[in-house]
């Protein structure tokens, strides 16, 4: 039986990613916890206690596999010793994600790029429902994005939840440099030379490499808005030639795990908990060949957890498929 690893279980996305590993795969993989503030604590994993190990311990004993929901200096530090040792890690942090050698993965989209690559990038939560989008209508032939996301508390982790709940304010906020309640902040991630985000420049790079398009236009905003958990996104895409709304509305609807919504807009609150993204507003640009369209999803589900446990269960049926 194999053996996976889940490091950082104790985050927002590490415990959406164990309980999706507990309800699905109990009694097919052994499981082994690594964490820093719940070291020494028990977790149920099907019918057995799993005693949650220091995430240096996760270099020591066996691991097939490896999905890394912690900080991106964690994973700098452990990946490439684990992978020199045979073991497939699949990070979400931003720490691999635009090496050419490691495939930056959404199932749904470029699952052939894994191959046999020993690192794995989950792409950032608000790529991650905008390239499932781009890919469903990919036959349009999309040539330009622009972009404005509205993000949620949950993106900064528990102290950003924490932030907006306890509605706490400068010089108490742990993770937002101003109150994040009753307010809108225009900067997620820090700003670089450019005037453009870090978070910015995520989108714009990642979505090339998924696609396999360096010549997409891509260009956004984003913003952190009071909302505890789910991603939204109003996304304008430019095609190649002239297109029909009807066309672009059944694309969508026929792309798995998408969810297209007429008449009753998708909310973060529609899409919480689940899988799915969901689509609406869908309209017609001022000109031909474009179309603006409303994009919402759970950041900690299918922006991050699902998207890694998708790339896993890809990998254990291949490994599966290896064995019989």
């Amino acid at each position: 039986m194999v053996t996976v690893g889940i490091v950082g279980e104790s985050g927002l996305v590490g415990e959406k990613l164990f309980s999706l590993v507990n309800n699905e795969l109990s009694g097919k993989v052994l499981l082994r916890l690594f964490g820093r503030s719940t070291v020494g604590k028990r977790r149920l994993f099907g019918t057995k206690w799993i005693v949650v190990e220091d995430t240096s311990q996760v270099v020591e004993g066996k691991l097939d596999y490896a999905v890394f929901v912690a900080d991106e200096e964690t994973s700098l530090k452990y990946i490439p010793q684990l992978s020199e040792k045979g073991t497939v890690c699949i990070d979400n942090s931003s720490a691999f994600r635009l090496r050419e050698d490691v495939p930056l993965v959404v199932p749904t989209v470029n699952q052939s790029a894994i191959s046999n690559a020993h690192i794995i990038a989950n792409p950032n939560c608000v790529t991650i429902p905008v390239a499932m989008v781009l890919h469903a209508l990919a036959t349009l032939c999309p040539t330009k994005i622009v972009v404005a996301t509205y993000q949620s508390a949950s993106g900064g982790g528990r102290e950003g939840l924490l932030d907006l709940t306890l509605k706490r304010k400068p010089p108490h906020t742990k993770c937002f440099p101003l109150q994040l309640y009753d307010n809108i902040l225009p900067v997620v991630g820090s700003v670089t030379p450019d005037g453009y985000t870090t978070e910015e420049h995520k989108l714009q790079n990642e979505c090339c490499k998924i696609l396999a398009s360096p010549q997409l236009a891509v260009n956004c905003f984003c913003a952190r808005v009071p909302v505890t958990v789910g991603h939204s996104s109003f996304v304008n895409i430019t095609f190649a030639e002239e297109v029909d709304v009807a066309r672009v509305k059944a694309l969508l609807s026929n792309a798995p795990n998408i969810l297209t919504f007429d008449g009753i807009e998708p909310t973060p609150k529609m899409t919480r908990n689940t899988k799915y993204v969901g689509v609406g507003r869908i309209v017609k640009d001022s000109t031909a060949n474009a179309v603006n369209l409303f994009v919402v999803s759970d950041n900690l589900l299918r922006g991050a957890a699902y998207n890694a446990y998708e790339i896993l269960t890809l990998l254990l049926d291949k490994q599966s498929r290896k064995c019989q």
